[in-house]
């Protein structure tokens, strides 16, 4: 039988410097649960979702989360490369549909150039 709870944090708080990010929070939950967190800007949710996440180890309290359970994390902002412009980041998120488009090209050529029905018939499976 499992646990009764996939995830725990206990009594869980956050300082960055002199100021108190979020304090003794005491979370659980069930295996399939669909969870949210609301807050004003600057309540801590962030912050929150990046030790759930152990993205963030700077903190105090107990975080347990069962064996074989992971948790995952989709940042609020992307994570940049300073030395990329805009261009260049937009060309790194489109470079797999462009290779697609460029292979589904290249047999496109390649089909007009081909008499043998059986090398047809493999360039239309491809």
């Amino acid at each position: 039988m499992p646990p009764e709870f996939a995830f725990s944090m206990n009594n869980v708080s956050k300082l960055y410097g002199n100021k108190t990010i979020i304090q003794g929070i005491t979370l659980s939950f069930y295996y399939g649960a669909k969870i949210g967190v609301l807050g004003a800007n600057g309540s801590g949710k962030s912050t929150l979702l990046r030790i759930i996440a152990e993205e963030d180890k700077d903190y105090d309290g107990d975080l347990i989360i069962t064996k074989g359970m992971s948790v995952g994390h989709v940042p609020q902002e992307p994570r940049l490369d300073p030395e990329k412009n805009v261009r260049e980041h937009l060309e790194m998120a489109v470079a797999p549909i462009r290779k697609l488009l460029d292979d589904y090209n290249s047999i496109a050529d390649a089909m007009g150039e081909m008499e043998d029905p059986d090398e047809m018939e493999k360039a239309m499976d491809k």
